[in-house]
C-alpha cells in the first residue's frame, strides 16, 4: 500500500514538473512578437532622439549667428570698416577677430577665433564681406559652409539638412531659402546644397 501511494505521489509530482516546464517557456510566436515590439519601440525612441538632436543643432546655430553678429558689430563700431574675410583659408594668425592685422582702432580680441569655428553639423563658419546682392554695395555675411575647417573646398563633411536650413531661415528671416537675407541650399548667393548665407545689415 505504501509503495502504491509513493508511486502515485511520484507520478503526480512528475506531471506537475512537466506542466510547470511547459508553462514557464515561450513559444516561437510569442518571442517574435516581443522582438517586434522591442524593435518598434526602439525605432520610435531613435526618431525622437534624432528630432531632439536636430532641434538642438538648429538652436545652437541660431545662437552662434546671434553671438557673432554682436562680435562683427563691435568690430565695425571700433574700426569703422568691415572685417577681412575669415574662411577656410583663414588661420590663427590671420583671424581678424584675434589679431589687429594693422587695422586702426582695432579693440580686440573680439572672439576666441573664427579660423577654426564649426557650425553644429561640422562645416566651417565663415565671416566675409562682398557685394552678394549685386547692388554695388558690400555686405557682411555669415556663411555656413559644408566644408570642415582646415580642409580643402568640396570636402562636404558638414552638409546641413534642408529641413534645418529652412528652420534657421524661419527663425531669422522669411522661411524661404530663395528670398530675403537668409538664403541657401543652392537657392541663392551662390550656395551649394547643404550651405547657408546670412546677410548682416549695418
Amino acid at each position: 500500500m505504501m509503495h502504491k501511494e509513493a508511486k502515485l505521489t511520484e507520478n503526480l509530482f512528475s506531471k506537475d514538473i512537466e506542466k510547470k516546464a511547459t508553462r514557464d517557456g515561450f513559444t516561437l510566436i510569442e518571442l517574435l512578437v516581443v522582438i517586434a515590439i522591442i524593435g518598434l519601440l526602439s525605432s520610435v525612441v531613435l526618431v525622437s532622439l534624432n528630432t531632439a538632436r536636430e532641434k538642438g543643432n538648429i538652436a545652437n546655430a541660431v545662437s552662434q549667428l546671434r553671438e557673432l553678429r554682436s562680435v562683427v558689430a563691435l568690430y565695425v563700431t571700433d574700426t569703422g570698416s568691415f572685417p577681412p574675410d575669415c574662411g577656410l583659408t583663414c588661420t590663427i594668425s590671420t583671424d581678424p577677430y584675434r589679431n589687429a592685422l594693422g587695422v586702426p582702432r582695432w579693440g580686440g580680441p573680439y572672439f576666441a577665433g573664427v579660423w577654426n569655428l564649426e557650425h553644429p553639423w561640422g562645416g566651417h563658419f565663415t565671416i566675409g564681406s562682398g557685394d552678394l546682392t549685386s547692388d554695388g554695395v558690400s555686405e557682411v555675411y555669415f556663411f555656413l559652409d559644408e566644408d570642415a575647417p582646415g580642409t580643402t573646398y568640396n570636402d562636404n563633411t558638414g552638409v546641413i539638412p534642408t529641413s534645418a536650413l529652412i528652420a534657421i531661415d524661419r527663425i531669422l528671416d522669411d522661411g524661404n531659402l530663395a528670398t530675403g537675407e537668409v538664403r541657401g541650399d543652392g537657392l541663392g548667393y551662390s550656395t551649394a546644397p547643404g550651405e547657408l548665407v546670412v546677410l548682416l545689415d549695418f
